[in-house]
């Protein structure tokens, strides 16, 4: 089935993902529908580091190769998460979402415009489980996860001010140059 893609590498990424998880076969459409509304530019699987289970970028979603070993439901979470974040990027732009690493505000506004992010990212996912658990798609004793809700905001404040000063020291400004600078440092490279 040739699909009138907009979204550059969806039709390798879900084929991946149903052979991981036969059943999403039985939801394919929704997620394909979900991620280009999303104007999500490319989606791929990575083997990341760094403790990333995935990585949104203005430009393009990581979703890490190992989260399908915590199963289906964990996995599509994930993939709602990050995509959520395209939804963030499609509303705002790049430049408003990276300003907490780049902008002039302060680190403690940084650290909460990117918890307040990470939270609805969280919600957002949370409900389209919710969705396919009402179809029946989904185990309906599957609870999601709450990434951001339970992370100190101490590490996050910790974790925004590492990038900063990464950022600073090597003059980096542009969506561009962030996304490609985040793409490297997470994405294992053999």
């Amino acid at each position: 089935m040739l699909l009138n893609e907009s979204t550059e590498n969806i039709d390798e990424f879900i084929s991946t993902l149903e052979e991981f998880f036969p059943k999403v076969s039985e939801f394919r459409d929704t997620l394909i529908k979900f991620i280009e509304n999303s104007d999500c530019k490319k989606i791929e699987w990575a083997f990341l580091q760094l403790g990333a289970t995935g990585l949104a970028l203005h430009d393009g979603v990581l979703i890490n190769y190992e989260a399908k070993q915590q199963g289906m439901e964990f996995t599509i979470f994930l993939i709602f998460h990050e995509i959520a974040h395209q939804y963030q990027f499609k509303k705002y732009g790049a430049e408003e979402m990276y300003e907490c690493y780049v902008g002039d505000i302060s680190l403690e506004e940084a650290t909460e415009f990117m918890r307040k992010t990470e939270l609805v990212a969280d919600e957002f996912a949370r409900k389209k489980i919710e969705q396919l658990k009402k179809l029946g798609l989904i185990d309906k004793n599957y609870t999601p996860p709450t990434f951001y809700k339970d992370m100190p905001v101490s590490k996050l404040k910790q974790m925004v001010s590492h990038f900063r000063e990464l950022f600073k020291k090597q003059n980096i400004k542009s969506p561009e140059q962030i996304s490609t600078t985040m793409y490297n440092m997470v994405k294992r490279q053999y």
